[in-house]
């Protein structure tokens, strides 16, 4: 897997903080000698994903999967490992040796991203020169401030057809790469290509790691479409990211909430008035991918709606972010009486004046007004128990209520939140006028029966349950030099391991038996290997006595030295007789050996070892003193 030196590898890994970085993806907390949260490769609702900062690996207990920060990378972000390495070495301050070439992929995805950079400062610096004059006069009448204009990366896509393609060729980046980053289209009907975006100002869409991936391009008047933005690409699919994640993300995790607008100048304006956890759609309503975004790093949401419509926008935005149910995230009540978290996002509305989006309302109303209507925000899913309660016909009376209360119960029992679940259930009681546990009962009837289980990773999970001397041993071998240097050199074939991460782990730890265990992480191939050795070296084990644990496995491997020996000899010795015939003369000094390794074995074991000389008729059951 490795294809940098060891030295290079180790030296970026201990100038990289597991903790902080991945903390940029997981909202982590402290637990003990490691750090805890939410899993970000799989849905859960109970913490099992934990960080160990000494050792600087990862593991999540729930899914099985495992690594160092180039592991963790590798999989945030789909990155090859050489992609990985380069970008930790680069946030690192680690030189790298001349790279010597890669895989085609690998290098297609970098021809990618330095395009899309290349194209961001060009644009940025159109912004800054005299023909950008219209744009700053625009920022300027929307009233954002050049500071925000700047920390947000704000460019401007020139007049012309092939502005950016011919800066681009000067670069050397072909038309394939422009295309296929989503800077160019093909002409019809001939050879070259024209730039997608023209006249326009350009929000740059970066993603976790802050990487450009993107552009949204505003219309300066009537032109049509008003906004522009990039397609889909190996780089962007606008489903997944948040404009502006990189930025508001430590916000986000000191607040413990996300604000999320729907339009790029709402999120500046909100940036701008201090709300710097402020997040935006990408031309599209916010998708479950989204929110499990957020709910990496936070447990709530806030969503702004205009009052005109927020009651039939938010109820529709629930129902949709209720479907397919989230009920495998069972409601469950803890020994002290207490609902558990569930760990989902908590949404909520916000509500704005009629006419009013975030942008016009804080340059009109100021921040404290703002944060005024964020304390009055209420539940997404209030507004669609609302319109569960309500008869769509207007019908009243019992038969009305008996409907009214089957849908209520149907829609609380896709909640995935119990917290959530228990206080709307006690609203929509109030306002049904009937038992509130009456409707928590029908509701957790009704999840069991809609409850589909969550997919797993599979290829994530170990395939089969490791032995337990086994995982003895091999844990002792990590945590111990001194365990290695007398147990390796014992391990005579690592096949004598029954679990194959076990024996790629002991093959990667005598070829480095002097190195840090959390080393090996880029010796294994297997991601199945990576996860059961950031297992073994995250778990707090309780101290042992080493040399105790070290002299039991010297005598439980020096016996399978000596079974080996004596299997071996003893497959020699019915080899020869079945050459020779039965009644030929055994070969005495493989006797002797098969009865000398035999006797060890029985000796180790603290039994007696029986004669293996040849028996005389009637001799049966008869022992030797030997």
């Amino acid at each position: 897997m490795a294809s940098y030196s060891q030295t290079v590898l180790d030296e970026i890994r201990a100038a990289t903080d597991i903790v902080d970085f991945v903390s940029r993806f997981v909202n982590l907390r402290k637990a003990g000698q490691n750090w805890k949260g939410l899993c970000p490769f799989h849905m859960e609702k109970t913490p099992s994903f934990m960080v160990n900062p000494r050792k600087g690996i990862f593991h999540c207990f729930g899914c099985g999967v495992g690594g160092d920060a180039f592991g963790f990378l590798m999989r945030q972000d789909k990155l090859s490992f050489p992609e990985a390495v380069r970008a930790l070495a680069t946030q690192a301050g680690v030189a790298l040796p001349e790279e010597r070439g890669g895989q085609a992929g690998e290098r297609g995805r970098e021809d990618l991203l330095r395009a899309m950079e290349l194209a961001w400062r060009f644009y940025v610096e159109q912004l800054a020169k005299p023909a950008g004059e219209r744009a700053r006069q625009y920022l300027a009448q929307r009233g954002i401030d050049s500071e925000v204009a700047r920390r947000f990366g704000l460019g401007l896509a020139p007049e012309g057809w092939d502005t950016l393609s011919g800066f681009m060729k000067s670069e050397k980046v072909t038309e394939d790469v422009l295309v296929a980053a989503g800077l160019a289209i093909p002409r019809e009907g001939r050879a070259g290509v024209y730039d997608r975006f023209r006249g326009r100002l350009l929000f740059a869409i970066r993603d976790l790691q802050g990487r450009v991936v993107a552009f949204g391009g505003r219309a300066f008047g009537d032109e049509q479409p008003k906004y522009l933005n990039s397609p889909e690409t190996p780089l962007y699919t606008k489903g997944n990211l948040l404009y502006a994640a990189d930025l508001a993300r430590p916000a986000i995790q000191a607040k413990n909430r996300a604000l999320l607008v729907e339009g790029y100048v709402d999120c500046l304006m909100a940036h701008q008035h201090g709300f710097t956890e402020t997040v935006a759609a990408l031309g599209t309503a916010f998708t479950p991918a989204q929110l499990g975004l957020l709910n990496r790093y936070c447990d709530e949401a806030v969503l702004f709606f205009d009052a005109d419509a927020a009651g039939s926008r938010a109820a529709e935005r629930a129902e949709e972010l209720l479907e397919p149910t989230r009920s495998s995230m069972a409601w469950a009540v803890n020994r002290t009486g207490t609902i558990e978290a569930s760990g989902a996002l908590r949404l909520r509305v916000a509500l704005l004046p009629a006419g009013h989006d975030p942008d016009t309302f804080l340059r009109e109303s100021g921040a404290a007004a703002f944060e005024e209507r964020i304390g009055a925000a209420r539940s997404l899913l209030a507004y669609a128990l609302d319109r569960a309660i309500a008869d769509p016909d207007g019908a009243t009376g019992p038969r009305a209520r008996t409907n009214a209360f089957a849908r209520a119960a149907l829609m609380l029992a896709k909640v995935g939140d119990a917290q959530e679940a228990a206080q709307l259930s006690r609203e929509a009681a109030q306002k049904l006028g009937v038992d509130a546990t009456q409707l928590w009962i029908e509701a957790q009837r009704l999840q069991t029966a809609l409850r589909r289980p969550v997919p797993s990773a599979p290829a994530a999970t170990p395939a089969a349950t490791p032995p337990p001397v086994e995982r003895d041993l091999v844990a002792l071998l990590l945590h111990s030099i001194e365990a290695r240097d007398a147990l390796l050199p014992l391990v005579v074939e690592v096949e004598d391991f029954a679990y194959v991460p076990f024996r790629t782990i002991v093959a990667a730890l005598r070829l480095r038996p002097s190195d840090p265990a959390e080393s090996l992480m880029t010796d294994l191939a297997a991601a199945e290997a990576r996860g059961v050795l950031a297992a073994l070296l995250v778990e707090e084990r309780a101290e042992l006595d080493v040399r105790v644990s070290i002299e039991q496995f010297r005598r439980r491997l020096e016996r399978s030295q000596r079974l080996r020996r004596a299997r071996e000899m003893s497959q020699s010795i019915a080899d020869v007789q079945a050459k020779t015939g039965a009644a030929a003369p055994l070969p005495p000094e493989e006797l002797r050996v098969l009865h000398q390794e035999t006797a060890v074995v029985y000796e180790i074991t603290g039994g007696v070892a029986q004669s293996l000389e040849p028996r005389t008729p009637g001799s049966e059951g008869a022992q030797t003193d030997e």
